[in-house]
């Protein structure tokens, strides 16, 4: 109402609408003017944004003069609209360790690509001195959300004397799913 008293809570139905009970008024708020507010509360649901929209509502109510009243209310009474948007992400990281028999492995002596399934490099990394190397984390939103990914990871040949490069070339496919909870699983 108009002094902040909460009247009714309600919650929208599966097609979104939602409904008050009618406000019954009596001779005595003929001739009077109420003003009503009407606002989403904010809920917690994870990766969902709450709509802070307020929708200020007036009624007059009339005397008819035949034991009736009419409360016409404002021309916004049924046209309250409230807009939630739903977010998600996650990501994936890729990761691998090189081997150098023979001779001592050094940081950065070897590189290895991140490529798309269209042959694209997405990253070059090299490795650590314990040989270990990691890719950039990729992250996914909504849009990726029941899609599914292929990329390749190798290695990429040098010039180092008397060593032959490893040509492995290794598939990871990505599926990515939406958790319900503003989180994506990338598997």
């Amino acid at each position: 109402d108009a002094d902040g008293n909460v009247l009714e809570t309600v919650t929208n139905a599966a097609d979104g609408s939602f409904s008050f009970t009618a406000l019954e008024y009596d001779l005595t708020d003929a001739g009077q003017t109420y003003t009503y507010t009407v606002k989403e509360v904010p809920g917690a649901l994870p990766g969902v944004t709450y709509d802070d929209t307020v929708y200020t509502v007036t009624v007059e109510v009339t005397d008819n003069g035949d034991g009736t009243l009419t409360a016409e209310a404002s021309d916004n009474a049924t046209a309250l609209s409230f807009t939630n948007e739903y977010e998600a992400t996650g990501d994936v990281e890729f990761s691998g360790t090189k081997t150098l028999t023979g001779k001592a492995l050094e940081a950065g002596q070897f590189s290895f690509e991140l490529l798309d399934a269209d042959g694209n490099v997405l990253e070059t990394v090299t490795n650590a001195a314990d040989g270990s190397f990691s890719f950039t984390a990729l992250e996914y939103d909504l849009t990726d959300a029941g899609q599914t990914y292929s990329y390749t990871v190798k290695e990429v040949p040098g010039a180092l004397s008397g060593v032959t490069y490893d040509e492995t070339v290794y598939t990871i496919t990505v599926e990515v799913t939406d958790n319900g909870d503003g989180t994506l699983s990338a598997t």
